[in-house]
């Protein structure tokens, strides 16, 4: 029996949360929310054993100490949503100095075990499924990879006696003191260092901190013995900052008692820290990879009120989903000891994933070949959000206080090692967008962009951009300086990081970014992005050679590490290139957006003054094949551009976001609100802030798909991206990354690895989409058995269509009949042949737009026989017979001669059905039966009748109450046999046991019944006893023993009883005259007079 004794503690915090996980053997599986206990294996400082998220804050278990720190998760939703303080956006880079740096305060409390044992035995149990990977700092000794996490951790001894337990209840923390019998829980002393204060108040105990305070509710104990529970009565002792446990009651000291206080935090990646989401990719298995930026990770346990700097506490976080989102194959932090950002994902041949993005950490994470290993530097800057004054300013979110280089990374297959790592960067600041400063067209996030991709030999690409003179450029550069305030830059890397190969700018005297490419079969690269400079270099022959306005997008070529072209996007207001991809003839598509009257090609679908254009060019850069704008109609920009695919069948697709965040951050216009949809969309209504996905046919002759997808939240932030890049794969499945904020309003799929938002804020959502899914396939059935694809006539089959994406089916049954049934269809073949079954799956939207599944079935002719039914004499042997099979199998085997040959004997005694299941030499079977039927209609009735008298021989009355039989046998068990149908009355001529067999007949046919019966024949009884000893009648005697003999007197008085009797009365007995009664042990009574005479 143990005796329970439970605190409640109410946390008023709010918080965000990022706990990450990864397959791995041996674990237990666990919702993507609950608390982990994550081992410290060198990641953090020395003294943390295991440190669990929580929300809005963190806990550290140390050797003595429960160590919470919390931090002000308001602030970070201030920051976040754009709420703070202003800033200038001429200021940002012009006067370092002037700059304020995000500060978020918080507040930590060591909840101090006093007094307790250093000898304490920690024990780490539950291992989860899952494993996380830390490659923080620029030494390899502080890298963790495979790091276990833990449902539950014990401190054994922690006080005499008593143990300390910390595990996972569901999404929340419990921890509890278990005190064996005879230990004191008096000497259970909690110390809230660094707390501003302690009270109690109605029971309770109230932690003040400089954020919020918390609670421990009033204590609750109980003693559980035989599973019946007893309140035991506990309270509060607070001695200043002190707390320990009273009983007012006596308890039974030397039962097991348990201390279990209940912590209540209140507060998708499933993170207890702030987490947002940035870039998403894929691989060829399905996985989705996805990256963002965490919040914590470089938290120390410290106490009492401090502040942290915001940027100082992002690191990059990379989660690999498996291909249903049903669990989270590894996790990994990369960071160092500043800010940075992911703004690209890519996955090689190798299965490896690429990073590319930017930080401001000066002991950033980079490998012993790297090409560059030292951090360049830059000017303080504050991405996202910084908007001029008369937009309404906001406050930034991450802080670049050391500038910025451009990171690019590559993490091994299962997350457990960075294989490589790099920087690439001059003085000034590289991959950092200064939207508000220089762009007249940005949407939030663009601070944040560009992008990486591989070659067919992994070589790796980068386009961004970079206001440092001295950006590394390779000797071959067509362009080796800066020629405006900052330049596109792209490059090319080895697949180990070690070598720059290429690396030019582009640009001309005005400002000048780049932000998506791609390599054509050719080998060439193609890159777009956004220009103000009216001299590009390269634009002579071009489809457009002049700039339009103040501000084009441009789409660029180089081959042979060669400017090969470049061209103007726009018109004559302000334009911009997002993203970009190759159709199978190499023809750049390039997905933009424009405030002005963009061209529009005759004949193709088009949305009237709308502000995202499709723009196709030859691989010349030198005409146009088509263009045409897409949205709302609101002349401007509605959403900001996040993936772009041409398939195979040039069919595009095309997706963004629009909404409040954005309206905040750069662009006014922008919402959902009013984009086309098609009557089969996923969803057909929006809130104003969501994703929005397209599909155009190709040459953008329709709009075959378009749908909203995200929260319907319209009081929120709404869903967005915070810069970067998310990808369609080559069959039109989208990868996408997501901020989810402001509760669990993200939409999620049954059994995803995180289904709620534990914060306020925001989590880092993911989502896969798939438009362009088509094919076709089918399950054959007979019965419950599947893929049945050959058998006998008739044959009759359930086809179960199993296809994927299509709307309309057709289906061929080998010229045997047709169906257009979407669903499940039976279908008989009644001949033998070969039959080659077709499901054609229909859908427009599709590149395939038809997909075909065919199975053949074979049907083979059957001869299968099997003998009649037959009605035999019970236990009469008789032949069963099958035929037109290789192979028999009878059942039951009872009482067969053999069950596997197609002719066995059998005699059965009763009714029997035999099943037989016959397969030919085509392997084809069935299962026939039989029923041998044993005739007992004249089954033998009789029945026997006794009846005795004194000194006779008993009387045998035989009755025959048989029906349906012909002759009649009664064998009397004594060697007579009576032949008729009446026998009547017998008598046996001696006493004894006898079986009367009883054989009626019929066709041949016997049938026995067995009668015993009990003969007692009487002898005459004596009715003298002469008592004289000469051995003549000197004793009472019937003529035989075991009979219940009773003496009556004249009178009637019994003189004497004998139960079994054997022959001895009389020889004592009085003279006179006496009465007898004699029951024999069959039940027959005689009775008389008997005579003493001396």
């Amino acid at each position: 029996m143990w005796r329970t004794f439970t605190v409640s503690l109410i946390w008023f915090i709010s918080g965000l949360s990022f706990t990450v996980s990864a397959g791995s053997p041996g674990g237990v599986d666990v919702p993507g929310n609950a608390v982990r206990f994550v081992q410290n294996k060198g990641q953090w400082a020395s003294e943390v054993l295991f440190r669990a998220e929580l929300p809005g804050g963190f806990l550290f278990l140390k050797k003595q100490s429960l160590h919470y720190v919390f931090y002000d998760a308001e602030a970070l939703d201030r920051i976040h949503s754009g709420t703070g303080n202003p800033t200038s956006a001429v200021s940002r880079m012009a006067s370092p100095s002037s700059q304020t740096e995000p500060m978020v305060r918080a507040h930590g409390v060591d909840v101090q075990l006093q007094n307790s044992l250093s000898t304490a035995q920690i024990e780490s149990k539950n291992l989860v499924s899952e494993h996380l990977n830390y490659f923080l700092g620029n030494d390899p000794n502080h890298w963790a990879s495979a790091v276990p996490a833990f449902g539950e951790v014990i401190y054994h001894e922690i006080y005499p006696g008593i143990d300390l337990r910390l595990f996972a209840y569901y999404q929340t923390l419990k921890y509890e003191f278990l005190v064996k019998p005879g230990a004191d829980p008096s000497v259970i002393r909690l110390n809230y260092d660094g707390a501003t204060a302690v009270r109690s108040e109605n029971g309770q105990l109230i932690v003040e901190t400089s954020l919020l305070p918390f609670r421990e509710e009033k204590p609750y104990s109980f003693t559980e013995k035989n599973n019946k529970t007893t309140e035991v009565l506990a309270e509060w002792v607070l001695d200043g900052k002190t707390a320990s446990f009273r009983f007012p009651a006596r308890y039974d000291t030397q039962q097991p008692l348990t201390i279990d206080p209940t912590l209540i935090f209140s507060s998708y990646s499933g993170s207890v820290s702030d987490n947002w989401g940035h870039t998403a990719t894929y691989d060829n298995e399905g996985n989705l990879y996805t990256a963002g930026t965490v919040y914590g990770n470089n938290f120390t346990p410290a106490t009492g009120s401090f502040q942290t700097s915001y940027g100082a506490e992002m690191d990059v976080a990379i989660l690999k989903f498996s291909p249903d989102g049903k669990r989270v194959l590894y996790a990994a932090y990369l960071g160092g000891s500043t800010g940075e950002t992911p703004h690209s994902l890519i996955v090689n041949s190798k299965n490896e994933l690429l990073i590319y993005g930017v930080t401001s950490s000066v002991n950033f994470p980079t490998t012993s070949a790297a090409f560059s290993r030292k951090f360049a530097g830059g000017k303080p800057f504050i991405p996202l959000g910084n908007s001029p004054p008369e937009q309404g300013s906001i406050y930034g979110t991450i802080y670049f206080r050391n500038g910025t280089d451009l990171f690019i990374a590559t993490i091994a297959p299962d997350g457990k090692a960075l294989k490589s790592s790099t920087y690439v960067g001059g003085s000034d600041n590289d991959g950092l967008n200064d939207v508000v400063q220089f762009l007249k067209i940005y949407n939030y996030g663009d601070d944040l962009r560009g992008e990486i991709m591989v070659d067919k030999n992994d070589n790796v690409y980068v386009a961004t951009l970079s206001f440092s003179a001295d950006f590394p450029v390779t000797a071959n550069a067509p362009q080796p300086k800066l020629n405006g305030p900052a330049d596109a830059v792209f490059l090319q890397l080895n697949p180990e990081l070690s070598q720059l190969r290429w690396s030019t700018f582009f640009g001309g005297s005005g400002y000048d970014v780049a932000y998506a490419l791609r390599i054509g079969a050719s080998g060439s690269m193609y890159a777009v992005g956004t220009t103000q400079s009216a001299n590009l270099p390269g634009t002579a022959g071009a489809y457009k050679p002049q700039i339009g306005g103040v501000e084009d997008g441009f789409l660029v070529k180089f081959t042979n590490n060669q400017l090969e072209r470049s061209t103007y996007l726009g018109t004559t207001a302000e334009d911009a290139a997002y993203l970009i991809d190759l159709d199978p003839q190499e023809n750049p598509h390039v997905f933009g957006l424009s405030r002005g009257p963009y061209p529009v090609s005759d004949g193709i679908y088009q949305n009237a003054k709308s502000g995202q254009f499709i723009h196709a060019l030859d691989p010349a850069l030198s005409k146009t094949i088509f263009s045409t704008v897409i949205g709302s109609g609101r002349t401007g920009p509605d959403i900001s551009p996040t993936a772009f695919l041409v398939n195979e069948c040039g069919n595009i697709y095309l997706s963004g976001w629009g909404g409040t965040v954005n309206v905040r951050h750069g662009n006014g216009n922008s919402s959902t609100q009013g984009l086309p949809v098609t009557t089969d969309a996923f969803r057909r209504t929006t809130d104003g802030s969501n994703f929005w996905i397209g599909l155009l046919e190709q040459g953008a002759k329709s709009l075959l798909y378009a749908t909203f997808f995200g929260s319907d939240n319209a009081v929120g932030r709404g869903d967005h991206v915070d810069g970067g890049t998310s990808r369609f794969d080559k069959s039109g499945v989208i990868y996408h990354a997501a901020c989810a904020c402001g509760g669990t309003h993200f939409p999620t799929t049954a059994q995803a690895w995180s289904q709620t938002n534990k914060s306020p804020n925001c989590n880092n959502a993911a989502f896969k989409f798939d438009i362009d899914r088509l094919k076709a396939a089918f399950d054959s059935y007979q019965g419950t058995q599947k893929d049945v694809v050959q058998g006998c006539t008739p044959l009759t089959l359930n086809f179960i269509n199993t296809s994927e994406g299509g709307v309309t089916y057709a289906w061929d049954f080998g010229g045997t009949g047709t169906s257009t049934t979407p669903g499940s269809v039976n279908h008989t073949f009644d001949k033998p042949g070969e039959y080659t079954v077709t499901l054609t799956a229909y859908n427009k939207l599709t590149c395939k737009r038809v997909d075909v599944a065919q199975k053949v079935i074979k049907v083979f002719p059957s001869d299968f026989r099997i003998s009649k039914d037959t009605t035999i004499c019970a236990g009469q042997p008789v032949q069963l017979l099958a035929g037109g099979g290789k192979t028999y199998e009878w059942t039951p085997v009872q009482g067969l001669s053999s069950a596997t040959i197609n002719n066995p004997v059998v005699n059965p005694t009763k009714t029997t059905t035999y099943s037989v299941k016959i397969t030919n030499e085509n392997g084809c079977s069935t299962t026939k039966n039989v029923t041998i039927t044993t005739d007992d209609s004249f089954k033998p009735v009789a029945e026997v009748r006794l009846s005795t008298a004194c000194g006779q021989p008993m009387k045998v009355e035989l009755v025959n109450k048989t029906a349906g039989a012909t002759g009649f046998q009664w064998a009397m068990g004594n060697g007579d046999t009576l032949k008729t149908n009446a026998p009547g009355t017998y008598q046996y001529a001696q006493s004894g046991q006898y079986q009367i067999t009883v054989i009626s007949s019929k066709n041949g046919c016997n049938l026995a019944l067995n009668l015993p019966v009990t003969i007692e024949n009487m002898s005459e009884v004596p009715n003298v006893v002469t008592a004289n000893n000469d051995g003549k009648n000197d004793v009472f005697n019937v003529g035989f023993t075991g009979a219940t003999l009773e003496i009556f007197n004249r009178w009637g008085k019994q003189v004497y009883r004998s139960e079994s009797y054997n022959n001895s009365w009389g020889r004592d007995a009085p003279n006179g005259l006496y009465y007898y009664l004699l029951t024999t042990q069959g039940g027959t009574k005689c009775k008389g007079w008997v005579e003493v005479l001396e």
